[in-house]
């Protein structure tokens, strides 16, 4: 469903930059989430931040809603395969989770074989090679 172009408008004005709620425990400010830490839960604000390459250069409006957005989306389509950390979605841009230990685990996946580095899949294919 669309936004109405006047709303896009008004949000020019109001992007969310950071946030400060002490009373919400301990802070970490990540490049584009706010997190913080109290008894056992983790609060998750996604702000309207951009970041590349490790610098944030702006902000964006409504992008934290809608990063929050997909985020949950997926989440809930996988909880029947892995738990996952989420416990509710108060607001937007808030998603209120248990305080876990992360699997250490970083992956990226494409619908196609590129690539020139050596941790493309083209690479070792390339060579025959076709376990990966």
């Amino acid at each position: 469903m669309p936004i109405p172009e006047t709303t896009l408008f008004e949000a020019l004005a109001r992007t969310l930059e950071q946030t400060d709620f002490a009373g919400l425990g301990t802070l970490y400010r990540g490049k584009v989430r706010d997190n913080y830490t109290r008894d056992g839960q983790r609060f998750i604000i996604a702000t309207d931040r951009i970041s590349a390459f490790d610098r944030v250069l702006g902000t964006l409006p409504l992008k934290g809603q809608l990063l929050n957005h997909v985020a949950v989306w997926w989440f809930e389509r996988t909880r029947t395969i892995a738990q996952n950390h989420v416990l509710s979605v108060p607001d937007p841009n808030v998603t209120i989770a248990r305080q876990c230990r992360p699997l250490p685990v970083e992956m990226v996946v494409r619908g196609y074989l590129t690539g020139s580095t050596s941790t493309s899949i083209w690479v070792h294919y390339s060579r025959g090679e076709r376990t990966f």
